[in-house]
């Protein structure tokens, strides 16, 4: 029964026990309670729905500001920015519903076509967890990864399903990580609808959100790092295999100096290494160049930044221990960021052979405007943009296009439910190889 109802209902009761009237009466004063329960309820929304309006219409206001004053390409790429921040007006005026006016704020973003450029709602004071992943493997998006007895294994959700669409919207590639983030972080909702694809006709998997309040700390943290404060993976991890081979899997290039020496130490006497950057979302500009200092001969300038105000050079030199065992990069399409400009460096200068799939093609530089309206809690919403490009030399610039591994490698639906890793397999194939 909806709220109003109930009210309008208790009402009348109320007014039945402590009034003795015909039962006629009662009928008519029933009736014109219910009335002025309607009209007010009625009233209220439609004064909560102006509130949003004039609320979401400031926040249009800041974020195509911050856009206009901090975007690397003072031209915004070419766009009429006065004229789409209107479009976004209106669309916000002509909203009944808070994720249709913040969904006007995020496809004004979504015109420049920028990774690192992005609306982040507010109020996100929840983390939902659905306990899945999934990603694009080639041009198909298949589920690689579900947390036994959580909301997608009780669904039905099953490791190699390939994901066709999600809540109603289609999952393709070039979007798919863009829109699993706003379903599942930026704006979560309480359960989604993975259409998975069959022989035949899809099927529906219906995935309930286990919500947990979060300060909203935490919310701004997981945005900035892309980290989970609750995770307890370790950013590396090594392991040895047979004739000398050392495997090291980085996840994010956020680890201190003084842990950098840790992570390079077992590599110093391999005969050959298998880097593992599947999954690795970036990191800090300075951990990268040190890590890859440790694997080049000579300095050389591997980018360009390119902001508005300037250009700066982003150099690379040699590092001790330096290992000059033969290299293997593991990619895939969640590499991103730094990582894929190691890879492409690597690639560039001959250093290491590239396995795996194309890069996210996600690698501008952001910085976070975080942004409070009105007599709202402290920081509220804000927007990630992109304040400079990432120019590789020769001019190449990575940004949607990734970075294309020598040597295409993915898993099939068969491997992901078995759990196997044949690109792993590959690598350690080209390694043994090699050193024979």
């Amino acid at each position: 029964m909806l709220p109003s109802v109930t009210c309008a209902v208790d009402l009348i009761r109320s007014s039945e026990r402590g009034l003795l009237l015909p039962h006629s009466c009662v009928n008519v004063l029933r009736c014109l309670l219910i009335a002025i329960l309607l009209v007010s309820c009625t009233t209220s929304r439609a004064e909560n729905i102006k509130a949003e309006r004039r609320r979401a219409e400031q926040i249009l206001n800041l974020v195509s500001k911050d856009v206009q004053n901090n975007f690397y390409d003072d031209a915004l790429k070419g766009l009429d920015w006065p004229a789409l921040t209107e479009q976004a007006r209106q669309r916000i005026r002509g909203a009944e519903e808070l994720g249709e006016m913040y969904g006007a704020i995020s496809a004004l973003l979504y015109q420049l076509h920028d990774s690192h450029t992005v609306f982040i709602p507010p109020k996100r004071k929840i983390k939902a967890v659905y306990g899945f992943k999934a990603k694009p493997f080639a041009n198909n998006i298949f589920v690689y990864e579900v947390d036994k007895d959580g909301p997608a294994a009780k669904a039905g959700l099953q490791l190699g399903d390939q994901i066709v669409g999600v809540n109603n919207l289609n999952a393709v590639r070039e979007t798919f990580f863009d829109m699993m983030r706003y379903l599942t972080v930026l704006d979560p909702r309480v359960e989604l609808d993975v259409d998975v694809a069959q022989n035949g006709p899809t099927r529906v998997v219906k995935v309930p959100a286990t919500v947990t309040p979060q300060p909203p700390q935490y919310f701004f943290s997981f945005i900035e790092t892309g980290r989970d404060s609750d995770a307890q993976e370790r950013l590396y991890d090594f392991k040895s295999y047979d004739n000398g081979i050392q495997y090291l899997r980085v996840r994010a290039f956020l680890m201190p100096p003084t842990e950098m020496v840790g992570m390079i130490k077992p590599l110093r006497d391999a005969k050959a290494v298998i880097l593992d950057l599947r999954g690795n979302g970036g990191g800090s500009l300075s951990t990268m160049i040190d890590f890859m200092g440790q694997f080049v001969r000579e300095p050389f300038e591997m980018a360009t930044s390119v902001s508005r105000k300037k250009s700066e050079p982003i150099r690379v030199k040699p590092l001790s221990p330096h290992i000059t065992s033969p290299l293997y990069i593991l990619l895939d399409s969640a590499s991103a960021s730094a990582s894929e400009m190691v890879a492409r460096s690597m690639q560039i200068h001959k250093r290491a052979v590239l396995i795996g799939d194309r890069s996210s093609g996600r690698v501008n530089s952001a910085q976070f405007f975080w942004q409070p309206i009105g007599s709202w809690e402290a920081v509220e919403f804000g927007t990630e943009i992109a304040v400079s490009k990432v120019v590789m030399e020769g001019g190449e610039e990575l940004e949607n296009q990734g970075v294309t591994p020598d040597v295409f490698c993915v898993p099939t639906p068969e491997d992901l439910r078995t759990e196997r890793d044949p690109c792993l397999d590959r690598a350690l194939a080209m390694a043994r190889s090699a050193k024979n």
